[in-house]
């Protein structure tokens, strides 16, 4: 059974935290805890995927310290401040979000549930991407990696050959170049071999459906996702979920590498419509 999305958050004693309880998504539990040991505890276990630390109303010295000691013991890890804005000094703020928060959440917007939601689908999408290139890290060559990164956080953009080249200053032929070098997939189905792979670790996280990561990933409707994920996977949503769609996934893409000497391949030759 696929354990609930565990949200730390720092410190336990604030009565704010009834206020999150009630607007987490669904399949998420959070998880309090007393100080930074017991928090950094929760996520090395797996208990907590998504920290949330309280700026404001008080002394920000635990908030402060538990984000420097998951940022030295975690650094991929996601952090949302949850901030009183009416509470907290403009450099306290500045100390909170330099200490490596990806966001910040103000506790008086009228739309929190939902602005929450979003910031909580992103951070998900992050660790998903994450688990992407050190599970990859063997067929995925070192010098690719930010590639990889880039492409795997934005999969729910609907992101241009030409302007993923530019990102990294190249041209989309030489980028191909590369992939080809590597022995990975033409730019093309690439990029959307990556939405697959963040798709299929979306379906494996509590309360996510086939309707909701087609949403988040902007393929219009769960129809063409589910021929997306059939077409590049060789299985059906349903065998693909009963068997875990995240190491289904890796294991259909490393399948292509293995069938499909790219490297010895011929290039095609540019064209204006490529």
């Amino acid at each position: 059974m696929t354990p609930e999305l565990g949200i730390g958050w720092i410190p336990s004693s604030s009565p704010t935290i009834d206020r999150l309880r009630n607007i987490v998504p669904m399949g998420a539990v959070v998880v309090p805890c007393a100080d930074e040991v017991e928090l950094l505890i929760a996520v090395s276990s797996g208990r907590v995927a998504l920290t949330v630390v309280e700026a404001g109303g008080g002394s920000n010295a635990p908030s402060l310290l538990a984000l420097r000691r998951l940022r030295e013991g975690f650094p991929q890890h996601p952090v949302i401040a949850w901030c009183d804005v009416r509470a907290i000094e403009s450099h306290d703020l500045l100390e909170i979000a330099r200490a490596g928060v990806q966001d910040l959440v103000r506790q008086d917007l009228d739309e929190l549930r939902h602005v929450f939601a979003r910031i909580v689908a992103s951070a998900t999408q992050r660790v998903i991407s994450h688990r992407i290139v050190d599970a990859l890290a063997d067929v995925v060559p070192q010098r690719l990696h930010p590639l990889l990164s880039y492409v795997l956080e934005h999969s729910d953009e609907h992101l241009d050959r030409d302007g993923v080249a530019a990102v990294f200053g190249l041209s989309r032929r030489t980028l191909q170049n590369r992939l080809t070098d590597a022995r990975l997939p033409p730019l093309r189905p690439f990029l959307t071999w990556c939405r697959i792979l963040v798709a299929a670790g979306l379906l494996d996280e509590p309360g996510h459906t086939l309707d909701s990561v087609a949403a988040q990933l902007d393929f219009h409707e769960s129809a063409n996702l589910r021929m997306t994920l059939r077409r590049y996977t060789g299985t059906n949503i349903t065998h693909l979920r009963a068997r875990g769609a995240f190491m289904q996934a890796l294991r259909a893409f490393r399948e292509e590498i293995d069938r499909s000497p790219y490297a010895n391949a011929s290039l095609p030759q540019s064209s204006p419509a490529d």
